[in-house]
């Protein structure tokens, strides 16, 4: 999804890249596994108390040094991709890794109820920025765009905490622990809304927009697992991954759609 996310970005920045555009999704790949193997580190004693893991560390396929060594090697490609990217995305970078290591270790902001969403909104936003700003300035598409990114982070951590409420029932002070599990759901409701809302307004104030319309039901369609998953507690552990795969054909879709209307000059 992050690729997804980046590649978006510099699409929606120019319809003119370059090489710099392969070491950015090289970083973005190389960046967000460093990150995903950092959590899966960092969470194998509690996941290891479920009854199936998703985490290889957890149900015993990878070693802890296996991991170590994994996670150093990402680090490393991630880094080298750092140097041959513009040195004006330098801080933007820094940041995400920054994020991924304070995510997992050290704040441990997973367990921080408010910053989890937070670092949630921000790291996808992040993402499409490097894009964006590859080659574009920031302007009101930009803006848009990016505000669009941290709700569906916010969303998309949401719907992670009320599928692993159970589990983290007693190891974790996260936001769905706070606020509970009916009002998370509520939240994502809304915030779906408004991000339809917010995709609704660019295409009104932004000329060539106009093919984001047929999104819209899809978009639209999204809902309708979360308002199941709010009633049948059966469902619960499967509309998250459900909705992820749906999510990411819409993207794909909408990825595919926008470079082709760009590229052969409609738009």
């Amino acid at each position: 999804m992050s690729i997804t996310v980046g590649l978006f970005g510099a699409f929606l920045g120019s319809s003119s890249v370059d090489i710099a555009l392969v070491w950015l999704v090289i970083f973005i790949i190389s960046s967000s596994a460093f990150g995903f193997v950092v959590n899966d580190i960092s969470d194998r004693e509690l996941d290891a108390h479920t009854p199936f893991p998703r985490n290889p560390l957890a149900d015993g396929s990878m070693s802890l040094s296996v991991a170590v060594l994994i996670s150093a090697l990402l680090l490393l490609i991630t880094l080298v991709s750092m140097v041959l990217l513009p040195a004006k995305l330098l801080w933007i970078e820094g940041l995400i890794l920054v994020m991924f290591i304070t995510y997992s270790f050290l704040i441990e902001t997973k367990n921080i109820a408010g910053l989890d969403l937070a670092y949630h909104a921000v790291l996808p936003m992040l993402c499409g920025m490097l894009g964006y700003l590859l080659y574009s300035p920031v302007n009101l598409t930009g803006i848009i765009f990016f505000a669009l990114l941290a709700l569906f982070g916010i969303i998309s951590e949401l719907l992670n905490e009320i599928r692993d409420i159970e589990k983290d029932r007693n190891t974790r002070r996260n936001s769905v622990m706070i606020m509970g599990e009916q009002a998370a759901f509520k939240w994502t409701i809304v915030l779906m809304v408004l991000a339809l809302l917010l995709c609704a307004y660019l295409v009104s104030v932004q000329m060539g927009y106009y093919w984001l319309l047929p999104l819209f039901p899809f978009g639209l369609l999204l809902i309708k697992p979360v308002i199941r998953a709010m009633k049948d507690a059966s469902y619960k552990s499967t509309f998250v991954g459900e909705m992820n795969t749906q999510t990411i054909k819409v993207a794909g879709i909408s990825l595919l759609v926008y470079c082709a209307l760009r590229f052969t000059g409609i738009m």
